[in-house]
């Protein structure tokens, strides 16, 4: 009777699990990796925000450097006591650069365009890095949902067992309400791994932005992830900071072409004592004769320079720290996996087999059989772990390494 109201409780708990997540993602679409990368790509502002910020420089490229404005004023000289009319005038007048000024603004432009694409590559690496985790973090909440109804069959096994033995008077009360603790505890542990699952889902969608709720495809693995061949110097980050100080350089120039002089010319339209038309025209040089302002921007430009330099190979050895690191946990990692796959999982996957048995026969004690049946459900979860924190460790180092 205990037996039949625990099963029928277990069975409830099963249908409850499944009519909520039929509810909340009743309309799940399985999807690789590489098909979500595709669909946050499509969908994400901050890729749509850096193709503007790029074709803002290039419109500014190509617009050429801005000509001042054009002076147009009428003058007039008056002479003589007796009303006499001397000359007056209708004169334009504008000032012209030097070639070399626009084609060193355009430069700089186009420097400017090369940042907002290093910075564009950059937001798709960190999008790749977001999605990847989360895409991962949704693989481990399945797996381990599969994991947990798996322990919940092993402890519903033994509560039948241990029932069984108590109807016939084989053991006492002892062994069945330890079982009925277990699977009790058990059963928590399959809400809280629903609770996991829903919230990785909602984050891993919220990453696509889709109109469709998507559903990680297959299982965690560590087969696809094992080789990383890539040099430090595709490394977004340092792709920046690169284009930034060649940014910082063009700045130099741009200030130096503001010592370089203009041409100035003038075309008047005269009238004088009454003869019309008569012409003039003027055409010097702008010279900048006070040049210390000049000298200290092209100077604090050159400290600008330097301070990129720096920066860059600031990043570069914080790089070199992260990957360092990150190279040794993922050894770390694997050989903790190689350990868990060729030396404890067989051992935990027959225990699991042979100790129920032993109990059902009596060759061991019900503390015995918990001990063995918690040590099967700790290897199993030890195992899932290590494999999770090894994909999320090799995202992140194919982040930093530009990957």
């Amino acid at each position: 009777m205990i037996q039949k109201q625990f099963k029928i409780q277990l069975v409830l708990l099963l249908g409850l699990v499944c009519a909520i997540t039929t509810v909340s993602f009743g309309q799940t679409k399985s999807i690789s990796l590489e098909d979500a990368l595709i669909i946050a790509r499509k969908n994400y502002a901050g890729l749509h925000r850096d193709k503007f910020a790029i074709d803002q420089q290039n419109k500014m490229a190509e617009a050429g450097l801005l000509i001042q404005p054009t002076q147009i004023y009428l003058s007039g000289e008056e002479f003589g006591v007796n009303g006499q009319s001397g000359v007056h005038s209708i004169n334009i007048q504008q000032n012209f650069y030097l070639p070399k000024v626009g084609q060193t603004q355009q430069a700089f432009y186009k420097q400017g365009a090369t940042v907002a694409e290093k910075q564009m590559a950059l937001t798709d690496q960190e999008l790749k890095r977001q999605v990847e985790r989360a895409y991962y973090q949704l693989l481990y909440a399945k797996d381990k949902q599969e994991l947990v109804a798996e322990n919940l069959r092993l402890y519903d096994n033994f509560l039948s067992v241990a029932t069984i033995q108590l109807e016939s008077g084989e053991t006492g009360r002892i062994p069945q309400l330890a079982a009925r603790s277990r699977l009790g505890q058990a059963q928590l542990e399959q809400e809280h791994a629903l609770e996991e699952y829903q919230i990785a889902i909602t984050i891993f969608n919220q990453w696509l932005q889709s109109d469709t709720i998507y559903e990680a495809q297959g299982n965690l693995t560590s087969d696809d992830l094992l080789a990383f061949d890539s040099a430090i110097e595709k490394n977004p980050h340092l792709q920046v900071f690169e284009a930034q100080r060649e940014l910082a350089s063009a700045k130099i120039e741009s200030v130096k072409v503001q010592l370089l002089p203009q041409i100035n010319s003038g075309f008047k339209l005269q009238t004088a004592s009454g003869n019309f038309p008569l012409f003039g025209y003027q055409i010097g040089v702008n010279i900048p004769l006070f040049k210390k302002a000049y000298q200290g921007r092209i100077e604090a430009a050159e400290i600008g320079v330097k301070v990129q330099e720096a920066d860059l190979k600031t990043k570069e050895q914080e790089l070199e720290r992260e990957i360092a690191e990150l190279q040794y946990r993922i050894e770390h990692q694997t050989h903790i996996l190689e350990y868990l796959q060729q030396n404890l999982t067989p051992i935990v996957n027959e225990q699991s087999e042979v100790n129920l048995k032993a109990y059902a026969e009596g060759e061991i004690s019900y503390l015995e059989y918990l001990d063995g049946l918690e040590q099967v459900v700790k290897v199993k979860q030890q195992y899932l772990t290590a494999l999770y924190k090894f994909n999320v460790l090799s995202v992140e180092l194919n982040y930093w390494l530009g990957n």
